[in-house]
This record gives C-alpha cells, sequence and structure tokens, in this order.
C-alpha cells in the first residue's frame, strides 16, 4: 500500500462524506481483502493521522449528512478507529463543529468497553457498525484472528445497556463456520436490539487461498434462503449485501424491508414489507431513488401498497433528516437519467453499455427505459479477469478487462457503436482504474468514443 494523496483524501471527505483516520487495524480477518490483492493495484495506506493534521478536513465534511468513520472509502484501506491514539479528541472535535449530525463508526468492537461506551454515548446522535462476523468464540477466532473472542458478547450487552445504535455485520462463509454459527450469531445481534443486521456475501480473488474459495452461485442462493427463512423470525431486517446477484430475479419494487424504532417511519405506521409506490405524487422506480427521495424531502407524502390496496402516508420530518427506513440497495435511477443524455447530447444512435456481470441483468431489466432515446443499445457483461475468484462487481474492473471485453465482442461480430459507456465506479476522478490506467486509452483501441458514467 502506498502514501495517501491529498487530493484522495479531499475527494473522499468531500463526495462520500467519509472520513479516514487510520488504515491500522488491531486484527487479521482471514477474508480481508489486503491479503488477496492482486500486486499493481493502487491501494492506499495511512497512519494515524493527528488531529491538527484533520482539521483542516473537517469543514470539507457535509454536516447535513452522516459523517462516517471506518469505513473503506474509495482506495484507501480502512482500519480500526479505536486504535487511533486521538480517536476521542477527534469525535470532540467534530461533535463540536457538527453538534447535531449523526456520526456512524465502524468498528471489530475489541476496543470497546464499558467506559469506552460511555463516553460514546456522550457524543450522540451516534451509531455503530459492529463487525460481529460471530457470536461464537470458536468462530471470531477463526475468523478474525481475536485473541479474546468471548468479550465481544460483554460489548454487544454494554451497547444495549447504554442506549447506542448499533447495525451489525456477518462476513457470511458458511463452507468454514457452518449455518447454525451465522444463525446463532443472528439470533444473538437480535436479542441484544440490533437495528439491522447485514449479512455481506464474502468475494475472493484469483489469490486466495483454498480454504477460502467456495461456490459462489450455489452459496448466494443459499443465503437468499437462509435470509428468507430467518427474517420471518427475527425482529431486526435481515438485509444481504449484495442483496440481488445472479441468478436471482431482478425486482426495482420499493420494498420496505423494515422500520426502525422511534423514527419518523414507524410514528406514520410504515411496515415491513410494504411497496412505495409515489413519493409526493412522483412515481418512484427503484428502492434507491424511493430512499433517496424520502430522505431529501421535508414532511414527504408516499403513496403506499397496503393489504391489497393504495394508502396515502405523511412523514412528519425534516428535510435531510433520516426517515427511519430500511430498504435494500438496488439500481441508481439517477444513473439512468445521465446515460439517457449522455446518448441524447452525443446524438448517438448505436451504442455499447460495459458493464459488470452483477450489473448485466439490472442493465438488462431497463433497457426499455434507456431506448427511449431512440439509439439502439446493446449491454455486454465484463469478466474481472485482473481480479479473478468470484469478484463480480463494477468498482473492481480495470482497462485491461474492458479491452479484454471488446476484443470478445470483435471476435462475435463487427464492433460498429458511436459510443461505448463504461461504469465510472471503475475510475477515479482523472478517470484512472486501480492499476492507474486511464480508460480514454478505450477510444483508440475501439476507434470510437469512450466515456464513463459517474
Amino acid at each position: 500500500m502506498r502514501e495517501i494523496p491529498r487530493f484522495l483524501l479531499y475527494q473522499v471527505i468531500r463526495k462520500e462524506n467519509v472520513l479516514p483516520i487510520t488504515s491500522f487495524c488491531n486484527l487479521r480477518c482471514i477474508f480481508c481483502s489486503n491479503l488477496q490483492n492482486p500486486p499493481g493495484i493502487e491501494v492506499f495506506s495511512l497512519p494515524p493521522l493527528p488531529l491538527s493534521y484533520l482539521k483542516r478536513f473537517l469543514p470539507l465534511l457535509d454536516g447535513s449528512r452522516k459523517i462516517i468513520i471506518g469505513e473503506a472509502a474509495s482506495r484507501i484501506s480502512e482500519g480500526e478507529p479505536f486504535t487511533h491514539p486521538e480517536i476521542w479528541a477527534i469525535l470532540e472535535e467534530l461533535r463540536r463543529i457538527y453538534p447535531e449530525t449523526l456520526i456512524q463508526i465502524t468498528t471489530n468492537g475489541c476496543l470497546l468497553n464499558s467506559d469506552s461506551l460511555k463516553r460514546l454515548h456522550a457524543y450522540q446522535p451516534l451509531e455503530v457498525n459492529l463487525s460481529l462476523n460471530s457470536a461464537t468464540e470458536w468462530g471470531r477466532s477463526l475468523l478474525m484472528n481475536d485473541r479474546e473472542p468471548a468479550k465481544i458478547r460483554e460489548v454487544v450487552g454494554e451497547l444495549s445497556k447504554f442506549g447506542i445504535p448499533f447495525n451489525g455485520s456477518i462476513v457470511a462463509l458458511p463452507h468454514l463456520v457452518g449455518w447454525a454459527d451465522i444463525a446463532e450469531s443472528c439470533r444473538f445481534l437480535d436479542d441484544h436490539g440490533a437495528q439491522t443486521i447485514r449479512l455481506l456475501f464474502p468475494g475472493f480473488t484469483r489469490l486466495a487461498p483454498k480454504f477460502l474459495r467456495f461456490p459462489p452461485r450455489e452459496t448466494y442462493r443459499r443465503l437468499k434462503e437462509f435470509v428468507a427463512e430467518n427474517s420471518a423470525l427475527l425482529q431486526a431486517p435481515v438485509l444481504l449485501e449484495p442483496p440481488f446477484a445472479p441468478p436471482v430475479e431482478i425486482d426495482l419494487s420499493p420494498v420496505v424491508e423494515g422500520v426502525l424504532p422511534a423514527s419518523p417511519a414507524e410514528d406514520a405506521g410504515l411496515r415491513r414489507r410494504e411497496v412505495i409506490n409515489c413519493v409526493h405524487g412522483k412515481r418512484v422506480h427503484s428502492r434507491v431513488e424511493a430512499f433517496r427521495l424520502i430522505q431529501q424531502l421535508r414532511k414527504p407524502v408516499l403513496d403506499v401498497f397496503r393489504d391489497g390496496r393504495v394508502i396515502r402516508v405523511n412523514l412528519q420530518k425534516r428535510k435531510n433528516q433520516p426517515s427511519g427506513l430500511i430498504m435494500n440497495y438496488d439500481l441508481d435511477w439517477s444513473m439512468l437519467s445521465r446515460v439517457k443524455k449522455i446518448i441524447t447530447r452525443k446524438r448517438a444512435r448505436r451504442v455499447l453499455l460495459l458493464t459488470s456481470q452483477w450489473g448485466f441483468p439490472w442493465l438488462q431489466k431497463v433497457l426499455p427505459e434507456l431506448e427511449k432515446t431512440g439509439a439502439e443499445i446493446q449491454v455486454f457483461p465484463v469478466t474481472n479477469h485482473f481480479f479473478g475468484g468470484s469478484i463480480a462487481c463494477a468498482g473492481l474492473l480495470t482497462v485491461p478487462d474492458f479491452r479484454r471485453a471488446l476484443l470478445q465482442m470483435k471476435s462475435i461480430h463487427h464492433l460498429g457503436f458511436d459510443l461505448i459507456l463504461l461504469p465510472g465506479i471503475a475510475f477515479d476522478h482523472r478517470g484512472r482504474d486501480l492499476l492507474g490506467y486511464s480508460y480514454s486509452v478505450l477510444s483508440n483501441f475501439a476507434h470510437t468514443e469512450v466515456k464513463a458514467v459517474l
């Protein structure tokens, strides 16, 4: 990993509202992506950044949005926030500048105790994303190399005691710990009042050791079945991430997966499994569109499908205040609007959309919407050869992967497109991929205009 350039820090803070403070971690999880990355990728590491240095970046944060600490941010390797020697001073300064903004901290929980949780309580509004992975001593020791695996059960109990809202996450590796371990971990989180339980579908690269490998499609299918079976038994919503991947059928219906207690959504009487048809009279086409629109608006009015009929629901909330709705992530409908605008502006007649294997069924689903531009559009899935293994997401595609896909298409038929669009998530603001290659080289190779959709 390399020293982080200052411009990337600015970009991450302004765009993602993430405050990176350290890449150091006190554990060595066997599924950590840093251990599987092929050589040559631009992954940046940062030491514990002093508060005196961070102070120049804090004003860049958006106080109307949740401030995030401890999450992976672009190409910055995330670390454990509570290893930072000035974590409490950082939280104090954040609270001084943004007294009412929700702060979210992702942690493995090892360094928390009764005293630190008491201090955390004083910085509310605040929520914890707890990387539990297993509630059993054996499972946590195996997956995370936690030397004090029993301690986490006390920490979760203290979170409940101090009334600190928290979400639990589990990297699901049933071929290593078994389905019973995952089920017990979900029940443990639910019993202690977790707001949500996130089951993270693990990825492995071509460099992963044999013990980490598993059949991706079959494992995903069984995880979907596990979520369906256990959701009815637990109070907290169980969310599989990614929520929809091949061969699961794509459904864009804005379904409510859960409602947080004491939230505007609960006060309005919204319930799990209801479907939101319209927000403020505007038809919503996906979960992402519905969720974001509700979040942005003051006192949004929803048309909700309930018990076979559509009813009107009024949410009493401020602009940009969280609604309390829990929804799976699906398709960003604004991305389709951007694609349509580019096609129209370029007056393109034959358009090629290169996407990831996971993104392919989504774009196929909404192809009729894109074809309203009058263009002939073809969608082609790009295999991630560089990372290999089970990696199938757009953010990890590289220029060589896109070039290989174009070569494959040439062997099928002559290209002849007048515009090729790529997923913007694969590139930084300069149009460079994880290897440092610019996607502009693909224009010369394909003899047509190539553009990333941001």
